[in-house]
């Protein structure tokens, strides 16, 4: 079920109960809560009761939750609380709040409860009723004080009981209604793992073997001089590259050529003299 992290309420100016740990199931049937609907089709009241989040949507563990409730007319209000195991427990009246009476539209709320584990559907049943309903159990259970308010047994037999006294009330003097959340299975954090560190691909070269006629050319590569003709460079990169070789009294030599491969290659630079 729920923790509470407050035991005030607020809205109402009153005190909130402690709500316990319920199993719950999601396989398991829904309660038989159409027990307690009013059979009488223009019913003279409403009682209505929710979640900060809605009808239907999804806690985890550590979330923390609020339930409001209201009736349209000064009345006892009652609200159960079921799980699939078939366990319920009053939430109101409580040990923290044995005066349930409310008075016409106002909004009460049980505020900042903790949601707990186990995981499932949490069902809320609102009975609003303008005569006091008579549950000794219940009476009983509250004046014990502590947190023994839990109505053990079968649901379905407690909702018989429940509503045995219920119909003797007449038809017109209550109403009920219901919500339900779920309580998920809980935050998965996961364990950050270290990276594997990125290891860059080995550089690849290719060599290039440069003699000119005469020799003694002075060896450019993509702009930057390397040496004199002939000469042996093996860092030259996979890619596109320029050689220029020059000598005096002679005409420039410029080649462009492409290394695809890791091999070496030749360029043998023939120098026109000038005249």
């Amino acid at each position: 079920m729920l923790k509470s992290h407050n035991k005030w309420l607020v809205l109402g100016v009153t005190l909130l109960i402690l709500l316990g740990v319920s199993q719950i199931g999601v396989a398991a049937d829904e309660p038989p809560i159409t027990l307690f609907i009013n059979p009488n089709p223009t019913p003279e009241f409403k009682a209505d009761i929710w979640v900060d989040r809605g009808q239907g949507a999804t806690y985890y563990p550590g979330d923390s939750i609020d339930v409001y409730y209201r009736s349209t007319k000064n009345s006892y209000v009652y609200i159960l609380n079921i799980d699939a195991a078939n366990r319920s427990r009053w939430l109101l009246p409580s040990q923290w709040f044995p005066n349930n009476y409310v008075m016409a539209n106002r909004t009460y709320v049980l505020p900042n409860m903790q949601v707990e584990v186990p995981s499932g559907r949490e069902y809320l049943v609102i009975f609003s009723s303008t005569e006091p309903l008579s549950l000794p159990y219940l009476e009983q259970s509250v004046r014990a004080g502590g947190e023994t308010s839990y109505i053990e047994g079968e649901a379905d037999l407690v909702f018989g009981a429940i509503q045995a006294k219920i119909r003797i009330t007449p038809q017109r003097n209550w109403v009920s209604s219901n919500t339900y959340f779920y309580v998920g299975g809980g935050y998965t954090i996961p364990i950050p793992q270290p990276k594997p560190p990125v290891i860059p691909p080995a550089p690849r070269y290719a060599a290039i073997n440069v003699s000119t006629n005469p020799s003694r050319g002075r060896v450019f590569v993509d702009g930057v001089e390397r040496g004199t003709a002939p000469i042996l460079l093996k860092d030259i990169s996979l890619g596109t590259h320029e050689v220029t070789v020059v000598m005096p009294g002679y005409y420039t030599y410029t080649r462009k050529f492409e290394v695809n491969h890791v091999q070496t290659y030749y360029v043998s630079a023939t120098l026109k003299q000038i005249k």
